[in-house]
């Protein structure tokens, strides 16, 4: 898992460049996410991932939909396990005002069309991550 996270966001001091096109990376992090979904919230390590939701909720303002929707499964599963400290570098007490953010995103995401179950479907199976994310968090709120 970590392997694919640098592979994902290979950091500044890394050694690795990414050269993939946006549907490779858009399968990274859909794999990346299946594999938390997989692992106990115990067995994550907080120094590993500092930084995921800042990089995830930057990739909510892509023009590529299928990788907003990874992001936004990534950041759904990030919250629903409910362990945002070791997936943020913000203190515990921004950790409120880092969701208030991602939600007002995703907001602006779905309003940008005007219409806002249409804007970000998936035309094979009419899901819309970004609605269905936004929902999610906001219930959580």
């Amino acid at each position: 898992m970590k392997l694919l996270w640098d592979l994902i966001n290979p950091g500044t001091d890394s050694s690795i460049e990414r050269k993939d096109s946006l549907a490779i990376l858009t399968v990274m992090i859909s794999a990346w996410s299946f594999l938390l979904f997989t692992i106990d919230g115990w067995r994550l390590s907080h120094k590993n991932w500092q930084g995921a939701i800042t990089y995830f909720s930057n990739i909510l303002d892509s023009n590529d939909e299928a990788l907003c929707a990874a992001a936004c499964e990534a950041l759904a599963l990030v919250f629903e396990f409910n362990c945002m400290e070791k997936f943020s570098s913000k203190t515990k007490d921004s950790n409120k005002e880092l969701k208030d953010n991602i939600i007002k995103q995703l907001r602006s995401r779905l309003s940008e069309t005007g219409n806002e179950r249409i804007s970000s479907q998936d035309p094979r199976t009419g899901f819309n991550s970004v609605s269905a994310t936004l929902d999610f968090l906001e219930v959580l709120i």
